[in-house]
């Protein structure tokens, strides 16, 4: 559900392209027209396309809000694309790409008495996210390393091996040279994320384990951060999906990793 920011819900095909725009632009930095809706005899629309690339999105996105009450019918479309290439998502690069065919919309009040805009059902739908290895651990090295930084360390080389143990586990190798003043340390840590077969997405192990120093220092200070990552879990299934449910979730690692979500309506 996405929340419109207004107090009525647009009809005219032009007003619910713009009030569809302005929302997304409330949390998708990116200059210019995002939502293109094409439809000849309104309310049944032929394509809602988005288009987010170069976008950088907040790393906190609002929270899907909730309608209150009973919701109507708002539109229906034959297919909703979302393309994104070179997102930055939170300081990770990423590609994103969507198909959802043949789509239901509603439209309700959430508790504020906010027009939203309810996906209520759709056929069949696809969200592939990839993101190149390379720019991964560059974004590694950028965003651990300001951190690091604090301390007083500096990140001198990070590389970054990720591969698939099976279709819905993921393991990441990060090799990591740093130094503070004059002392040298190499640090390793071990990553491995797991989907469950009832789509719940945890990191199962975090280990970290440094030479000398800096490495044990720096392990250290990881180890409070790295417990509370373990102690997480997130259910893909409690998003707000409406008649939508998940079908299958599975990883696949190259040069990129590939995640592939399937979704849609039960017949």
């Amino acid at each position: 559900m996405i929340s419109l920011g207004r107090k009525d819900f647009p009809s005219p095909r032009g007003d619910l392209a713009d009030a569809l725009d302005n929302a997304l632009h409330r949390f998708v930095e990116k200059p210019g027209q995002i939502v293109d809706l094409r439809s000849r005899v309104f309310p049944l629309v032929d394509e809602l396309r988005v288009n987010l690339d170069g976008a950088i999105i907040d790393s906190s996105p609002p929270p899907l809000v909730e309608a209150e009450g009973e919701t109507s019918r708002a539109f229906e479309t034959s297919l909703v694309t979302v393309t994104g290439r070179k997102i930055s998502a939170g300081g990770v690069p990423l590609d994103l790409r969507t198909e959802i065919h043949d789509v239901v919309f509603d439209k309700g009040f959430d508790a504020n008495g906010d027009a939203v805009l309810v996906l209520r059902r759709a056929r069949e739908g696809q969200l592939v996210l990839s993101a190149s290895q390379l720019e991964l651990e560059e974004a590694i090295r950028r965003i651990i390393g300001a951190k690091a930084r604090l301390y007083g360390i500096d990140l001198e080389q990070v590389r970054l091996a990720m591969r698939a143990r099976g279709r819905r586990s993921l393991a990441a190798d990060i090799q990591v040279r740093a130094k503070k003043f004059f002392a040298r340390a190499k640090i390793d840590i071990y990553a491995q994320l797991d989907i469950t077969n009832d789509f719940v997405v945890k990191v199962s192990q975090l280990k970290c384990n440094g030479d000398g120093k800096v490495g044990g220092f720096a392990c250290r200070t990881l180890q409070p951060a790295f417990q509370r990552v373990l102690e997480k879990s997130f259910p893909l299934k409690s998003i707000p999906l409406g008649e939508v449910q998940l079908r299958d979730v599975h990883v696949a690692v190259a040069d990129t990793i590939d995640l592939t979500v399937d979704f849609g309506s039960v017949d």
